[in-house]
C-alpha cells in the first residue's frame, strides 16, 4: 500500500527580527522580571531631548526668536489668563513652593507609576500604550529639532516660578534643552493624558475613570501658573497624544496582520509527490 509523503523545507528558517522577539518572549516567561525592562526605550528617547542640542546648532537664537511668535499666538487663542495665573502665584510663595515642586517631581512619578501599574498588571493593551508613550516623545523630539521654543519664563514679563521657589532645580537641571527649548509642545501636559487614557485599563469604577481626568487638568492648571509652558503649548498636547496612539495603533495593526512564518510550516507536497512502497524504498 503506498502513502504520500510530505516534503519538509529544510531551508526556511524565521526573519532575523522574528528570531529576536520569540528569543525574548522565551526571556521574559522564564525571568518575568525582565518586563519591566520595556521602560528602557523611553529613558532613551528623554536622554534624547536633553543630549540633542549638542547637535542642533543655533537652537537658543532660534528658540527666544519662536518663542515670541508662540506668546502672540497664545494670546490671540485666548491664553492671556495664564498671565494672571503667573503674577498670582508669584505673589504667594506658599503655594508657588507647591507649584514649583509639581512640576519637577509629579510627572515624572506619575508616569512611571502608571507604567510600571500597567506591566505588573499584565494590561493587554500595555504594548499599545506603551508604544504611544514612545512616540510622544520622539514626536517631542522631532518638533523640538525643527522648531525649537523657549518657555515663557525667559521672556521679559513673566516670573519664573520655579528658579524663585526651588533655586537648586535651576542650577541643576535648567541647563538641559528639554527644559529651556522644548516648551512646543507641553510633554508635561502630554504625559498627564497618556496616564488619564491608560488608567482606563488599570482602574474600572466609572467615577475613578472620570476622576483620572482631574490630573491633566491640573497639570495643564500648573504649566501654565509657573509660566514653564504657553496656552498652545497645551492645546498642541492633545493632538501630540491623538497622532501617537495613531502611530502606535498602526504598529499594533502591522504586529497582527504582519507576514510571519507559520509554525510548523512545510513546502506543500508536488503533485507527483514521493511514493513510498511498504519496504520503504521511494518511486
Amino acid at each position: 500500500m503506498h502513502v504520500r509523503a510530505r516534503m519538509a523545507d529544510a531551508g526556511h528558517r524565521p526573519p532575523p527580527h522574528w528570531q529576536l522577539a520569540s528569543a525574548a518572549r522565551s526571556a521574559v516567561s522564564r525571568h518575568p522580571a525582565l518586563r519591566y525592562l520595556q521602560i528602557i526605550p523611553v529613558g532613551l528617547v528623554l536622554w534624547g531631548l536633553d543630549a540633542v542640542d549638542r547637535f542642533r546648532s543655533g537652537a537658543a537664537l532660534a528658540g527666544f526668536g519662536h518663542a515670541v511668535v508662540i506668546n502672540a499666538i497664545s494670546r490671540q487663542l485666548g491664553g492671556g489668563f495664564a498671565d494672571q495665573m503667573n503674577d498670582w502665584l508669584a505673589v504667594h510663595s506658599a503655594a508657588a513652593t507647591v507649584a514649583a515642586w509639581y512640576y519637577i517631581v509629579v510627572q515624572g512619578v506619575v508616569t512611571g507609576i502608571a507604567g510600571l501599574l500597567l506591566i505588573w498588571r499584565r494590561v493587554p493593551a500595555f504594548r499599545l500604550h506603551r508604544d504611544a508613550l514612545i512616540a510622544c516623545n520622539v514626536i517631542g523630539l522631532v518638533v523640538f529639532w525643527l522648531y525649537p521654543v523657549a518657555p515663557p519664563r525667559m521672556l521679559p514679563g513673566y516670573h519664573d516660578i520655579t528658579a524663585a521657589a526651588v533655586p537648586l532645580f535651576s542650577s541643576l537641571l535648567e541647563g538641559k534643552a528639554a527644559d529651556q527649548f522644548a516648551s512646543l509642545p507641553s510633554l508635561h501636559v502630554t504625559w498627564a493624558l497618556w496616564v488619564a487614557v491608560a488608567a482606563a485599563a488599570l482602574v474600572k469604577h466609572p467615577a475613578l475613570r472620570a476622576a483620572v481626568w482631574l490630573y491633566p487638568a491640573l497639570t495643564v492648571t500648573d504649566v501654565l501658573a509657573t509660566a514653564n509652558h504657553y496656552w498652545l503649548d497645551v492645546i498642541t498636547a492633545t493632538g501630540v497624544l491623538a497622532l501617537a496612539y495613531a502611530l502606535a495603533a498602526a504598529l499594533e495593526l502591522a504586529r497582527r496582520h504582519g507576514i510571519k512564518p507559520r509554525p510548523g510550516h512545510r513546502a506543500a507536497v508536488p503533485r507527483y509527490g514521493v511514493r513510498c512502497t511498504a519496504g520503504g524504498q521511494a518511486r
